[in-house]
């Protein structure tokens, strides 16, 4: 085996996906996967051909995006490491990318091809269980989407920065695990991108959040739980 692909196995192990498994079944999972790295934009998986891989999240973030009527990307969901790509409509014939998926910043994943999926994922009930959670976690994402469209636009963005927020390690402060740009909110949430900048504009002068990067850290996630509660 590759040193690098042996050095992304012992990653995997410390995912939550994988973290109750052997050595060898994580190994026998990664049958066939390759390491690929991608530069910022790129285009990992292609919305509407043929679905013969998925991924594994190493490093750095992915969105999932659709284009909309109008012709404007819509962005289903962020991939941050430990999160699994495509992997759901594996088992499905002749089906193809229902997203299209393309790197945030620099980024690396773990590509494995359908048959793995087929020969040794689905055989596995603890990972199908792991991976249904993940699902779960996504469906109430989108469900709490749907919930905050009436909400005024302060609320929406904090609820969408409060659900991508990581630990720190400051205890006391929250930092988003991904590269995120104002424009990437706004096709988020389905807002004007003047709109967001306004927002966070007025929340970096008060001193509720911080960027740097595209980095965003917030830093009195009190006052972004108070504008979710005033959509209640």
């Amino acid at each position: 085996m590759q040193t690098a692909l042996k050095s992304a196995l012992a990653e995997v192990k410390n995912f939550d996906l994988f973290k109750d498994l052997d050595a060898l079944t994580i190994e026998q999972l990664c049958e066939n996967s390759q390491i690929k790295v991608h530069s910022h934009k790129q285009i990992v998986f292609n919305y509407g051909t043929p679905a013969l891989h998925f991924g594994v999240v190493l490093s750095g973030a992915y969105k999932l995006t659709r284009i909309s009527a109008v012709g404007e990307e819509s962005v289903i969901h962020f991939s941050c490491p430990g999160d699994v790509v495509a992997a759901l409509i594996m088992t499905q014939k002749n089906i193809t990318y229902p997203v299209t998926v393309k790197a945030m910043g620099p980024s690396r994943m773990l590509v494995i091809p359908q048959e793995t999926y087929l020969n040794r994922w689905i055989k596995n009930p603890m990972l199908i269980m792991k991976m249904q959670g993940l699902l779960s976690t996504r469906m109430a994402r989108l469900q709490n989407h749907k919930v905050m469209q009436r909400a005024p636009m302060s609320s929406k963005i904090a609820s969408m920065l409060m659900q991508l927020v990581a630990q720190d390690n400051n205890s006391e402060q929250l930092e988003v695990p991904l590269p995120l740009t104002r424009k990437e909110i706004a096709d988020s949430l389905g807002v004007t991108v003047e709109s967001v900048i306004r927002v966070m504009s007025d929340w970096v002068k008060q001193g509720y959040i911080a960027t740097s990067d595209q980095h965003i850290k917030i830093l009195k996630p009190e006052h972004l739980i108070e504008q979710i509660d005033r959509s209640e």
